[in-house]
């Protein structure tokens, strides 16, 4: 059944008044679905056309934004639910990299870099750490920043790079109690 416009019989109408011979009905309704027809497949064009457009668009704005597989920055800190910190990744004078974790107490330090492994308590400011295992060896200290023990230390005779299989124990002048190689 073909669709019927409303306009039509006043188009009609408008004809006669003209003195311009209607068409047809037949004629009428044949041309009436040719614009329907084209209408619709205007509608899908239109579609089309926008479709198109948007895939263009995504595609060059798409293709412009690079991945970023990489973090940079010169220090990253974690922080409790408190805002107190308990680790850093920073680096040691520019050039080693350093990771400290913080006790709870925020007393005790512990870092490790290329440099080793060492414990600290922030009550002895300035002195040696109270633990620290490195290329050379492990050493222990005491309150006062003193070694008191010393397992595999570098030579003290003679310049060396590896460290030696010893132990020593200091005494608290800082001179070896006990020598074992």
């Amino acid at each position: 059944m073909p669709f019927r416009s409303p306009k039509l019989p006043k188009m009609l109408e408008s004809a006669k008044c003209r003195g311009v011979e209607p068409m047809a009905s037949d004629r009428w309704e044949i041309l009436e679905s040719r614009v329907i027809k084209l209408e619709k497949q205007n509608q899908w064009l239109r579609a089309g056309c926008l479709i198109a457009g948007l895939i263009i668009i995504c595609a060059l704005t798409l293709g412009q934004s690079k991945p970023v597989n990489t973090v940079e920055a010169q220090r990253f800190v974690l922080k409790s639910a408190k805002g107190e910190v308990r680790a850093e990744l920073t680096t040691l004078d520019g050039d080693y990299p350093r990771l400290s974790l913080v006790s709870p107490d925020g007393e005790k330090v512990t870092q490790l870099g290329p440099l080793g492994v060492s414990v600290i308590d922030k009550e002895l400011p300035g002195k040696l750490p109270l633990a620290h295992f490195g290329n050379t060896g492990l050493y222990f200290t005491d309150k006062q920043g003193r070694v008191v023990i010393e397992l595999g230390g570098a030579s003290t005779t003679s310049p060396q790079l590896a460290p030696n299989p010893e132990m020593t124990i200091f005494n608290e002048k800082g001179q070896p109690a006990w020598h074992a190689p």
